[in-house]
């Protein structure tokens, strides 16, 4: 379903593309992998992605600086290289489009603690309730059933240096800022 989505979309994209540059979704069907990871984090999993997380809230709507900071908290603090960032598409059969999202793998299990499992969730935040602290309604390991992911790893290295350059988080698919260097294949950042 989610390929076929972006498919659709690159390829209207495409006729109506005057600059000459990848669509983000036809980047990401491209250099994406789909996302299989179907065992939960162990236990010591959980407890390094927590203590990366410690300093970050994990909001919702917040994917790229969530996903960013562990990616940074991992590459200058710890080096282990066990964290993989991964910026691409995210389906959960909620909404209508699939949404341009960011996630974090952990020894190759996916982490994805912007999004909650929870369908009430969002009604909550807006409502003013703060997020569940302890991640354990977020993507820890397995993907909920008629949930797809696709993205495209990325370099550590490139993740830090952007943030450092720019002072922020921000989408590396589409970032315009920069003048989308990925999809001008000025850069390339795939691991």
């Amino acid at each position: 379903m989610l390929r076929e989505q972006l498919l659709q979309k690159a390829e209207l994209t495409e006729k109506l593309n005057s600059r000459g540059m990848l669509s983000q979704e036809r980047y990401v069907l491209n250099n994406g992998v789909k996302m299989t990871s179907s065992e939960p984090l162990t236990e010591e999993q959980y407890l390094f992605l927590r203590n990366m997380s410690n300093t970050i809230k994990c909001l919702p709507k917040e994917c790229f600086y969530n996903a960013q900071m562990i990616t940074f908290t991992e590459f200058s603090e710890l080096d282990t290289k066990r964290v993989q960032y991964y910026e691409g598409y995210v389906w959960t059969g909620r909404g209508m489009i699939p949404i341009l999202h960011a996630w974090v793998t952990i020894d190759g299990k996916i982490a994805d603690v912007t999004l909650s499992t929870d369908p009430e969730s969002a009604q909550r935040f807006f409502d003013g309730e703060p997020p569940q602290e302890d991640l354990k309604d977020r993507v820890l390991g397995v993907i909920p059933e008629g949930w797809e992911y696709l993205g495209v790893p990325m370099k550590s290295e490139y993740i830090v240096s952007t943030m450092l350059k720019n002072m922020e988080a921000r989408s590396l698919i589409d970032n315009w800022k920069d003048g989308w260097p990925l999809l001008t294949n000025s850069e390339s950042v795939a691991t």
